[in-house]
């Protein structure tokens, strides 16, 4: 950290903004982004398998979290009592090692897109077994990726499939015709019934690359109200850039899910929105713009 932006005069503030700063510190949400990792480069998803990579964002800021533990409450006493009365409850996850393996464990059918997979010998990737430490009942976790229907195939038999609160699907600029999640209901109600504890989907579109905006147009967007994950809703966005509302590769894949889940058991929250902060990176990474809450 730069010295310079160091704050030392923290015990001298009084206690009960001491308690509120702590407490923001241990309930602030984690935003899970997975996508494919920098190794999958030049694998062909619909042949091979993916390992996969978890970028973890504080969505307030979009400031990518290095370390994948929980906070840590083991400051001082007051911090540690802050801590117990936030009652958090993390779990460690091994994107990179539990979605591979539910891809080829044969404990559910594979879609027609995932045929060759099924009757080829796979050897899994090599991956980082290190856990990243989840909190379900209040982080979100995002699936993006250009191709992410073996990542999204692969949540119905994961074994944290029922513990998942909110989701957060990337619906691309380009795919396959009948990819998974954007494409045929059929298995994105399979799967979204396998995931048992889910309250909320987020259908999440990302600006095209190179679009052009004013000056003015661009600053209107950056001041655009956020969610609590970062996101902007789609409808605001539309209206900002000037965008007419047939945008139909986002627009089907919002149709179909809602169709998939139109009479299911349970409902689901399915909201439209836009990752307006997403930054084009190399291969294997997700960044976003960073912000001053």
């Amino acid at each position: 950290m730069d010295p310079s932006r160091s704050f030392h005069q923290f015990n001298d503030l009084p206690k009960e903004l001491r308690n509120s700063i702590w407490e923001y510190h241990f309930q602030s949400h984690r935003l899970h982004v997975v996508h494919p990792g920098p190794q999958s480069e030049n694998i062909n998803s619909m042949k091979e398998v993916l390992s996969y990579s978890c970028t973890i964002l504080d969505p307030a800021t979009n400031i990518i979290i290095k370390d994948a533990r929980p906070p840590s409450p083991a400051i001082n006493r007051e911090a540690l009592e802050v801590f117990q009365w936030c009652k958090r409850k993390w779990t460690p996850i091994t994107f990179t090692k539990d979605l591979p393996e539910s891809v080829t464990s044969g404990r559910g059918r594979l879609p027609p897109q995932f045929a060759q997979l099924a009757s080829t010998k796979i050897n899994l990737p090599k991956v980082n077994d290190r856990p990243i430490y989840v909190d379900w009942s209040r982080d979100l976790l995002y699936i993006c990726a250009a191709h992410s229907e073996q990542a999204f195939w692969s949540l119905r038999s994961t074994p944290w499939r029922g513990d998942v609160r909110s989701l957060a699907l990337l619906v691309p600029h380009t795919g396959f015709a009948g990819a998974i999640p954007f494409g045929a209901s059929a298995p994105i109600r399979e799967v979204l019934e396998c995931m048992s504890g889910l309250e909320e989907l987020f259908i999440v579109f990302i600006p095209h690359e190179g679009t052009k905006h004013s000056p003015t147009t661009s600053e209107n967007i950056a001041k655009l109200k956020r969610d609590m994950h970062g996101f902007v809703p789609y409808v605001s966005y539309l209206k900002e850039a000037g965008l007419a509302t047939s945008l139909m590769l986002y627009n089907r894949a919002a149709m179909s899910i809602n169709k998939a889940m139109s009479d299911a058991p349970k409902k689901i929250k399915i909201e439209k929105v836009v990752d307006v902060d997403y930054l084009t990176t190399p291969f294997g990474h997700y960044k976003r713009n960073v912000r001053v809450p």
